[in-house]
């Protein structure tokens, strides 16, 4: 019998100021957001466990490759563009190179907005 494939999410919260060089409106200017960042894994259900993955494994993982550089930053440090679609990508980034099997990432600037990242690219 195959075993059922899960999806299983975990939600996380940083803090972090920014500006974005290229828009022409408010966002030009120095401001902070409250991001939360959804990030789901999907795979099997284990048989021994009962589980996909366990979620303070996941925990650690995200705390470690992307909260500790993320949270109260300046993401401009980091990024030329910090964009919630470029920080997407680069959170993708960084849980893909540990080798752990993303599904999606969600960052949401403010509560009404977010951006999803599914490791898609766009044909040049």
């Amino acid at each position: 019998m195959p075993r059922p494939l899960v999806t299983v999410a975990r939600r996380f919260h940083f803090d972090a100021a920014h500006h974005l060089p290229r828009h022409p409106g408010r966002c030009r200017h120095v401001h902070g957001h409250g991001y939360e960042l959804e990030v789901h894994w999907q795979g099997p259900v284990d048989p021994d466990s009962g589980m996909v993955v366990d979620f303070a494994d996941l925990e650690r993982e995200v705390d470690e490759r992307v909260l500790r550089a993320l949270d109260h930053t300046d993401l401009n440090d980091r990024f030329e563009n910090p964009t919630a679609e470029n920080v997407a990508v680069w959170i993708w980034d960084r849980l893909v190179e540990a080798g752990l099997p993303i599904l999606e990432v969600r960052l949401h600037e403010t509560p009404t907005c977010l951006v999803v990242y599914r490791g898609e690219h766009a044909p040049d």
